[in-house]
């Protein structure tokens, strides 16, 4: 195929209207799912625009206070249409798990909880399956929750706890925290992520870079599509947030460049990831917290023959 500046503009769109109602369909069903299930709603937010479906709800079930979070490539504004599922996390927000550095837990005034998120995982799970029966499967971390291929897409339910980290907590104050989500997984392995840090800063250097940021991040993303389909190993590799997250580490000026075309601006950011791929060992999440090779599934030798790859696939093309 041969990359046009046409070809790039329509990978740089955002998902179309009907695509978004789907999405917006399902976060309903999951809301609805969840009222049944004995939630209450206290409140709603939705600051959606082209480019990020900002969803998130405050619930309340047996006097325990929980977020639901639309997060992910659809939260983010960075998903493309081979990425189908949508990521919903649950957060119990009057239990959860803290990282303390200055004070000791007893100093907050916070006690013990027999609270257990795996058991309200397989209690949702087997609440969910009575009324769509066959359409739950419970993976490590989430509950697979099968779209019904009109109008409500896949859905990753991740019941999962608040997590708190007063490292920088210098005053001994409760809610002087930086918060992510603590995902306890049936392999037994715990996961800390940090979504809302995500949105927040990528929204932030979407907006630096004159909205370029995320059209760049749905156009590689595109591109490594492109790259499986035509056989190249390396695409398979790499995670698509691991790709958003090398993204995210483009400096601006590369990003919102004046440049004549699209395919300008591609060449650009794939040349800087190429010539800079030594440096991607020191890059961080958007979240800002978090390493990328923090994850074990990001591989450096295998992310750097990627970024190879993906130079000379463009330049042929």
């Amino acid at each position: 195929m041969k990359y046009t500046n046409e070809t790039l503009s329509y990978y740089a769109k955002p998902l179309s209207k009907s695509e978004k109602d789907n999405c917006e369909s399902t976060i309903r069903v999951v809301k609805n799912i969840l009222e049944n299930f004995g939630f209450r709603t206290t409140r709603s937010k939705n600051n959606s625009n082209e480019d990020e479906l900002d969803y998130s709800y405050t619930m309340i079930k047996d006097n325990r206070e929980f977020t639901v979070l639309l997060q992910g490539s659809y939260g983010n504004g960075t998903g493309v249409r081979q990425e189908s599922d949508v990521d919903v996390s649950i957060i119990s927000e009057s239990v959860w798990h803290g990282n303390y550095k200055h004070f000791k837990r007893e100093h907050y005034g916070f006690v013990d909880s027999d609270f257990s998120i795996i058991d309200f995982k397989y209690d949702l799970a087997s609440f969910i399956n009575l009324n769509y029966p066959n359409r739950i499967r419970i993976g490590n971390k989430c509950i697979d929750f099968e779209g019904n291929g009109t109008s409500r897409k896949n859905v990753d339910l991740v019941p999962c706890y608040r997590y708190r980290d007063y490292s920088n907590d210098l005053q001994g104050t409760p809610n002087n925290y930086v918060g992510g989500i603590y995902i306890e997984c049936k392999d037994g392995n715990v996961i800390i992520n940090y979504p809302e840090q995500t949105r927040i800063n990528s929204t932030k250097k979407n907006n630096d870079t004159n909205y370029y940021y995320k059209k760049v991040v749905r156009t590689l993303k595109n591109i490594k599509n492109d790259m499986k389909d035509n056989g190249i190993m390396s695409a398979n590799a790499v995670s698509s947030f691991a790709l958003e997250s090398i993204i995210y580490n483009v400096p601006n000026s590369i990003i919102d460049g004046c440049y004549n075309s699209m395919y300008e601006r591609i060449n650009a950011v794939i040349t800087y990831l190429y010539n800079y791929k030594n440096s991607i060992k020191f890059f961080k999440e958007p979240n800002e917290i978090l390493y990328i090779f923090n994850n074990p599934n990001n591989v450096y030798e295998e992310i750097c023959d990627f970024i190879n790859d993906l130079w000379r696939f463009f330049d042929e093309n």
